[in-house]
């Protein structure tokens, strides 16, 4: 039975009923007709302001990952820099937790060694989750200790204070760790494992740290203001809501077991909910969600899939 479920076509198609009915009940709970008239009643001024966020999160992701790769291989080209961003959000995809990204991303740069391509995906990973923390989770007090104060302690803001603090000097200033790494005994740092955190060791300072961190959170501005300017596409929302929305929701997804496709339907759900306990229009969320999931994941999806067409074509 374990094996059963643990079969890729298996799990996948779980995974794809799971999405299906997760946005079928929204439909379902929303109303189908209050949806489609949000959609014809959208303002375009708006709708083409959002997307062009969208594109303009992908310039970034594109030129963070080619930061990234040239720490390891300043040969790269733009060329196999796209190739390997895309192929890489494909397979991570289709895959649980994104994980399918590292196998993307080392089949679209054979002449890297592979410990290389796994050392800078797991930073970019890092960052991109550290930064969820501290925005996602300043969302998510907000929201919190207004909507939901029985269940908020004061005590907890200096608490969260703390935290984001020492996120946020462990990953500005990576050479303190490195300190700590040095005093690994032998035996584990002369393990073929560890040549993917020595390549780090070596090649990602301080300076670089400020850079990669720089970037994520400028990508994480993008984000929220391309919600933004879709949900107001379809209705008035303020600022300040959408973005504790949204911060909200990237928090959430990033911290609960992948059950769906892409996640499909679960920020959808989520935001929703946000939008129904701040009692603004749920069809407004509904809508901003299900453009940004394909602006931001079935369209690099769907290109990673052309890319990787092509290459076996070639």
């Amino acid at each position: 039975m374990k094996s059963f479920f643990s079969n890729p076509v298996v799990s996948t198609t779980i995974k794809i009923i799971i999405s299906l009915g997760l946005l079928g009940g929204l439909l379902y709970y929303l109303d189908v007709n209050t949806v489609i008239n949000s959609f014809k009643n959208a303002k375009p001024y708006y709708l083409f302001i959002g997307l062009l966020l969208a594109i303009l999160q992908l310039v970034i992701h594109f030129y963070r990952w080619r930061y990234l790769l040239r720490l390891v291989t300043k040969e790269i080209s733009n060329k196999e820099t796209f190739t390997s961003f895309f192929v890489g959000f494909m397979a991570g995809f289709f895959t649980p937790a994104q994980l399918g990204e590292f196998a993307g991303r080392i089949a679209s740069h054979p002449n890297v060694k592979k410990s290389h391509v796994i050392a800078i995906t797991v930073v970019d990973k890092l960052y991109w989750f550290a930064l969820t923390l501290i925005i996602g989770g300043t969302g998510l007090a907000m929201f919190i200790s207004t909507y939901y104060i029985s269940y908020w302690n004061p005590w907890y803001r200096y608490l969260i204070t703390v935290l984001m603090s020492i996120v946020i000097v462990i990953f500005l200033y990576p050479e303190k760790i490195k300190e700590l790494l040095l005093q690994l005994p032998p035996s584990i740092r002369q393990h073929r494992f560890y040549e993917m955190i020595e390549v780090i060791e070596n090649i990602f300072h301080n300076k670089n740290a400020w850079m990669l961190f720089f970037m994520t959170f400028s990508l994480y501005v993008i984000i929220l203001l391309e919600y933004y300017f879709l949900a107001q596409a379809f209705g008035y929302v303020s600022l300040n809501d959408a973005l504790v929305c949204v911060a909200s929701v990237l928090f959430i997804k990033a911290i609960i077991l992948p059950i769906s496709f892409g996640d499909l339907g679960v920020r959808e759900s989520t935001a929703v909910f946000f939008f129904q306990t701040m009692r603004l229009d749920t069809a407004i969320a509904f809508n901003a969600s299900i453009i940004m999931s394909f602006a931001n994941v079935i369209v690099p999806t769907a290109i990673g899939a052309l890319l990787v067409l092509k290459l076996k074509k070639n």
